[in-house]
């Protein structure tokens, strides 16, 4: 009767085990079945995917070690910013399609001043199409010339 409860025991250390290590996390330790992008802080000047459909990474903890899996539907190929001829900031990214289909994906721009307080001149979300496997840009401006910086961000057309 000891061996079977041996057994037991055993069965309930190796259950206890496994569950632990299946659990799934991120970077920054965050628990749970979240994409790494969503424990990071957003930096001016940057252009965030805030649909993460479209660009992630998956970090999952198993008995065999971390697994990590990427989904990638769209890339930035490049990014600048400028001043136009009037002050205004003036944002633009290449976005390239990684996929065998056509995209639609909508952006919108905050601007900050010198001091990164916001402007509150953030623009209205615009629709950009990408062919398969193609590019296009998405661009926007300011509305005034105080602007210093910006912050991006990119979803899928809905």
């Amino acid at each position: 009767m000891n061996s079977h409860l041996g057994t037991k025991l055993v069965a309930i250390a190796a259950v206890t085990l496994l569950a632990a290590g299946c659990g799934s996390n991120t970077q920054n330790g965050y628990q749970g079945a979240h994409p790494v992008q969503r424990t990071t802080t957003n930096e001016l000047n940057t252009i965030v995917f805030i649909d993460h459909q479209l660009n992630r990474t998956d970090i999952t903890k198993t008995i065999f070690g971390e697994r990590v899996q990427d989904t990638v539907k769209v890339t930035l190929d490049r990014s600048g910013i400028s001043n136009s001829a009037t002050g205004q900031l003036e944002v633009w990214t290449m976005i390239r399609n990684r996929t065998d289909y056509d995209l639609q994906i909508e952006g919108k721009a905050l601007f900050f001043d010198a001091n990164q307080a916001p402007l509150m001149d953030e623009t209205m979300w615009r629709r950009v199409y990408v062919p398969a496997n193609g590019t296009a840009i998405y661009k926007e401006t300011s509305l005034n010339d105080r602007a210093a910086y910006f912050l991006v961000e990119l979803r899928e057309g809905r």
